[in-house]
């Protein structure tokens, strides 16, 4: 098995007890855009949140009059996102960028999370007096869910 294999296949385990449908390993897949528009036939939505290191595999992903809305549009170095021509030239999608949302919205969504009783992913709970641990636990990037501090 790859080095991490038992602890990816453990987490695809545990995106296909969440319902996924289909679970591409980017770190096994560099082409995993081309993988996921095979498979799908095209994404119509792309929440694109790894900035310049994934934009250009979303786009492949996406279908040909596909929506990307992208949440950072540049790296922690300040690189922004490039697009490239040899793939934006097959492509008609969408792209748009979403900042932070109104109060309205919000509480919509609080609403709809009570309303369907649903229950976020949770990797793990910090009190606030770890935050800095926290923050580097995230930074990692080996979470399955959400970082919480906890105020309380």
């Amino acid at each position: 098995m790859p080095r991490g294999g038992r602890h990816l296949a453990g987490k695809t385990d545990r995106l296909r007890a969440l319902g996924a449908d289909l679970v591409i390993a980017t770190s096994e897949t560099p082409e995993w855009g081309l993988r996921l528009r095979e498979a799908t036939g095209g994404i119509d939505l792309v929440v694109e949140t790894g900035g310049p290191a994934t934009f250009a595999q979303s786009l492949i992903a996406s279908s040909l009059y596909g929506r990307i809305v992208l949440l950072t549009v540049q790296d922690q170095k300040g690189k922004p996102v490039e697009i490239p021509g040899s793939v934006y030239q097959r492509s008609l999608a969408t792209i748009s960028r979403v900042f932070v949302g109104s109060r309205n919205g919000l509480e919509a969504m609080l609403a709809a999370v009570a309303t369907h009783r649903l229950k976020p992913v949770i990797d793990r709970v910090f009190p606030f007096a770890e935050a800095r641990e926290a923050y580097r636990h995230f930074q990692q990037g080996d979470v399955f869910g959400k970082v919480v501090i906890d105020g309380a």
